[in-house]
């Protein structure tokens, strides 16, 4: 632009100006499809670290079982609902046990996800069991108000798994 514009400095400046905004929109096109390409990177991870954080785990015939870690959400909580519907679909389970072993804290809006799930769980035609109810849950579902009536809750998964066997028709024995 230097040698072919020496004698313009006015058309000089303007081409100069011409280029340097091209290579502007260049750079911002640039890092714009960087940026969003790394966004979907981590989009799709979330929601792949969602359904490992949510697996459904098969017990006994007829027995599933899913262990909730951590807080829960509207979106986890639709996760976990629609993963483990399926989960009971695919192996034709009487017996779900949901276990909040690992759910720090049941607040109204945890509560009221559970609820749904259950609901939802007892439309496909599977009995539902909450295990490692606590005693600070329980205060607190008290505390909330909630209705719990006709959910069947247990302590611990071992009660659960326990109960969902005798349901089963099945009988664990110790050997000597």
């Amino acid at each position: 632009l230097q040698s072919e514009y020496a004698n313009e400095p006015a058309v000089f400046a303007e081409q100069l100006w011409a280029v340097s905004e091209l290579l502007d929109h260049l750079g911002l096109h640039t890092v714009r499809t960087f940026q969003r390409s790394r966004e979907e990177v981590i989009k799709r991870q979330q929601e792949e670290l969602l359904e490992l954080s949510t697996p459904v785990v098969k017990l006994w015939d007829g027995v599933l079982a899913l262990p909730m870690i951590g807080t829960l959400d509207s979106q986890r909580t639709q996760v976990v609902m629609e993963s483990l519907l399926q989960r009971i679909v695919d192996t034709g389970s009487e017996i779900a046990i949901i276990d909040i072993t690992g759910v720090p804290t049941v607040d109204t809006l945890v509560a009221q996800h559970l609820l749904k799930t259950v609901t939802a769980i007892r439309l496909m035609g599977a009995d539902c069991i909450i295990s490692g109810v606590r005693p600070q849950i329980a205060q607190t579902i008290v505390h909330l108000g909630l209705d719990l009536q006709g959910i069947v809750t247990k302590a611990s998964l071992a009660d659960a798994l326990a109960l969902a066997l005798r349901r089963s028709g099945l009988t664990v024995t110790r050997t000597a």
